[in-house]
């Protein structure tokens, strides 16, 4: 009844030429290969230019004074970008950039 039963069980597999045409076995652990990359259809783009400084808070206590630009925590003279922070005050700073000097005041109506 063994025998029977190994005969019908070897019967239903493939034939062997189509077990050595199947695909190899894939990893399942194996990272998949990088896919390839469209060549681009436009010519490159410059980069996007740097987000304008926007104050978001300003905390002064005596002997240090903090801004916080674009999410960035400063104190005087540190350099976000192109801007040297040069003075924190309670309602704005002063900022510098290649010699000119612009002031952002702390906008209180967004609260």
């Amino acid at each position: 009844m063994r025998r029977f039963l190994f005969v019908i069980a070897i019967a239903c597999l493939p034939p062997l030429q189509d077990v050595a045409q199947a695909q190899p076995l894939r990893d399942p652990f194996a990272r998949p290969a990088p896919a390839a990359q469209a060549p681009a259809a436009e010519p490159a783009q410059e980069p996007a230019p740097p987000p304008a400084p926007r104050l978001r808070a300003v905390m002064v206590t005596p002997g240090r004074a903090l801004a916080n630009i674009n999410g960035q925590i400063l104190a005087s003279g540190e350099w976000f970008g192109d801007y040297q922070l040069i003075k924190v005050e309670e309602r704005g700073v002063t900022l510098k950039k290649r010699g000119v000097t612009s002031v952002l005041l702390l906008d209180e109506s967004r609260k």
